[in-house]
Formats: C-alpha cells, structure tokens, sequence
C-alpha cells in the first residue's frame, strides 16, 4: 500500500502588514539522528526537526511529531508541527519583528545545515546552520544536540508560545556575494580540517567562493576549538571567475571535496580538488567536467544521489536530466543515463534526493512536488502533490526518508508521507 500523502498543512503566521503571508524559501530536516527513545517505549518514533527560512530574514526551527507513544502505527491526525526555536540574523536584531521591520528586510532566500561531526556515531554531533541574506550578509548558528523532548511543556498555540531566540554565533558582509547559493562542506567530506567549517558561495562574477567560517570541527586527538581554526570570513579559494552565475551548488556525497554547479547559461560544471583527503586543496581545484544538455536554460536545481553515482538536474523548462557520474576521472566521459522532458510546466526550483538512492523528489514554480523513480523515470512521476497555491521553492526530505516538506510562495509549509509502504 502506498504511503504517499499530505499530513499537514501550516501556515508560518508571518505576515506582511497587508494580511499577506511572507514567501517561504528554503526548509531543511536536521541531519542529526535521534536513537535515545527510552521512555518513550520501545515502538515510538522519535520527533523530527525542520528549519525554514522566510522573506522576513528569519529562520525557523520546528519539532514535528506524527505517531503515537504507545503505537508505531501513523496518526496522521495527531501530526504537530511547534515552533521550537528562532534564528535571527543579526546581533541586533529583534524578535517578533514589528509590521515595518518585516517588510524592509532582505530576506533569506538560502540556508544550509550540516551536523558537526566527523565520527561513525549517528547520534553525535550538533548542527550548524549558516543563512545567507540577499545583501550577502552571512550568518551562522551553532545548535546543540539535539534534545529527546522539549525543554518545558507546549501546550499553547503557535501564535502564544515562547520560543528559544539565537543570535548569530559569527556573521559577516561576504563581498560580491549572489544572495542565493550557499552550501556548507560537511566535515564527513572535509574530515578533520584546519580550516574549520568551508561555505562555498555563489558570487556575481560567476565564481565559486570558498570561505572559512570560523567554527571548528572537534577533533578528539588535537582538543581544537574554534580559537585555533582558519579566521572568520578568509578567502581559501575562488574558482570559475568569468563564468555565468551560479543559481545551484551541490557537493558530492564521498568524493573528497568534488561540486557540481548549474548556472544561468545552462552549462554545468564538475569541480574536484582531487581525491587527496587533506587540507592542501585550497587552490588546486580543477573543473572536471561541464555537461552541456540545458545549455541556454538556466539550471536552478541539482542534487547527486546519496550513493554518489547520479547527478540530476533540473531547468527552467521542467526538463530532467540524470548523468552517471559515478567516476571522476578528467578524461572519462560522463554519461547521460535519462531525460524526462516536460517534467514540470514550469521551472524546477528543488530537487531533493532520497536515502535510498532510487528515487528523488521535485518541485516547481507549477505549483506541484513530484517523487520520481530513477529506474523507470520515463514512466512518470510515482507520485504528484498539490496544495500549494504558488510557486513552491524548496523540497527537502529526512533521513529515514519517510517525510518531506515543502515550502513555498504561499507562506505555507507542507509536510508529506513519502513511505512506499
């Protein structure tokens, strides 16, 4: 029986001052993975956390529960989803924002979130979060573990309840910065680096830049801290300066420090510093490949699938591409291994893979979310989703790969069961 349905549906209450909700941009699911379930007896499943990010500049992290603590069996109708914590993007700022401090802001049109944690423990590790401003302002969060339950009893309504408010641990004006690609290189591919945690940003000349953050990764033979890593905001690298802009970055899921990037022109490009596994990188990035299949049509969307042998793309004209880039070599040819043409009527603004790695989930300015299989994607999609009213701008699955959300124009978050069975 096909679990594919729409559990939820929720309204971020962030208004404009003109009754208009404000545009949701991105969302994410915490990379982190919740084991400890003692208490909670042994058939129940632990809640899961999803950060957005929204027109106002601010991001917002909530708890979203679905099943029972005496049934494994899901209740769709018991679903919450609770505000849980709010990130601010500067020092100074202030939460709830007034009506006028709302509508001047900038927004936050992209976030990234990676657990900080280089070790084979599922469970250990706290997040960090990283937002990027349309001005190129750069904010970063460190969250901690995260905990089994709330810290205090939520029974009030969204609207009443009180939230954790975080202000940036680190935040800085990235020049030349595009405003809406930002990925955050996890320490399982950088490994136990000097530098700290590596954002990679789009920039207005068309180059990739590779700037520390400050924040250290824990190493339990050296006892670092944040003290001793690369310094808030240094340039390590710069890469593909001249070329049409960046609208997507994807890293890939093993190969050491290896980027695929969409641009505006079409052409995508496959950036690799080589299969070194040390800090010597920065400065020795090669572009590998460029895939020329949506040349002339903007490439807003690309993902590698987690077993790292696919890399799919998606354009302004709905099309889909899956290449087989299973191996690196500069002088191997990749292959294209599938085309769904006219996936969408309209631009593909996400794509999202799930962990299995045989099926992937879109979403498009037509309104839609479509899960896809990668064996028969000609076939059509598995599934379509509605409900929302405009464009949807992000799609993110969870780790299990059972639950995934949507945000969009709307100002409307939707969560989804995208369990086979």
């Amino acid at each position: 029986m096909s679990g594919y349905r729409t559990l939820y549906r929720h309204s971020e209450h962030v208004y404009d001052g003109d009754e208009n909700l404000f545009p949701l941009f991105a969302s994410a699911f915490s990379p982190c993975a919740q084991t400890n379930l003692k208490e909670r007896g042994a058939n129940a499943a632990a809640p899961l956390r999803l950060l957005t990010s929204s027109a106002d500049g601010i991001i917002r992290a909530y708890q979203i529960s679905d099943k029972t603590i005496e049934s494994n069996v899901l209740d769709a109708s018991a679903l919450t989803v609770t505000l849980e914590q709010v990130l601010i993007p500067t020092s100074d700022s202030t939460y709830p924002k007034t009506t006028q401090e709302a509508k001047i802001s900038l927004g936050c049109a992209c976030f990234s979130v990676i657990r900080n944690y280089v070790g084979e423990d599922t469970a250990a590790g706290g997040e960090i979060v990283a937002a990027l401003r349309l001005d190129g302002h750069l904010s970063i969060w460190r969250r901690e573990e995260q905990p089994l339950y709330p810290s205090h009893e939520k029974t009030k309504s969204l609207e009443e309840e009180m939230v954790n408010v975080s202000k940036p641990i680190i935040e800085m004006d990235v020049e030349d910065a595009l405003g809406t690609t930002l990925v955050l290189i996890r320490p399982t591919i950088s490994g136990y680096s000097r530098h700290g945690i590596v954002a990679c940003l789009g920039c207005l000349d068309g180059s990739i830049k590779l700037i520390a953050t400050g924040v250290g990764i824990p190493d339990p033979k050296k006892c670092n801290d944040d003290s001793k890593c690369t310094d808030a905001g240094t340039v390590l690298d710069r890469i593909g300066s001249g070329s049409s802009i960046a609208l997507s970055i994807a890293l890939h899921p093993t190969h050491h420090l290896t980027f695929a990037v969409g641009r505006k022109n079409g052409i995508i490009d496959i950036y690799s510093s080589g299969n070194t596994g040390n800090d010597d990188v920065y400065g020795q990035f090669q572009r590998m490949h460029t895939l020329t299949n949506h040349a002339g049509v903007p490439v807003r969307s690309l993902c590698f699938t987690p077993d790292g042998c696919l890399l799919i793309s998606g354009c302004d004209e709905g099309h889909i591409y899956i290449h087989d880039v299973s191996s690196f070599e500069k002088n191997q040819t990749i292959l294209l291994v599938a085309t769904i043409l006219s996936a969408h009527n309209s631009y593909i603004l996400s794509i999202s893979p799930l962990p299995d790695s045989k099926r992937f989930l879109t979403c498009s300015a037509d309104k839609t979310i479509k899960v896809w299989d990668v064996s028969t994607p000609n076939n059509g999609p598995v599934h379509t989703f509605t409900g929302h009213e405009k464009i949807v701008w992000n799609i993110a699955s969870c780790l299990d790969g059972k639950r995934a959300a949507s945000v969009g124009d709307d100002g409307l978050l939707q969560v989804y069961s995208i369990a086979e069975s």
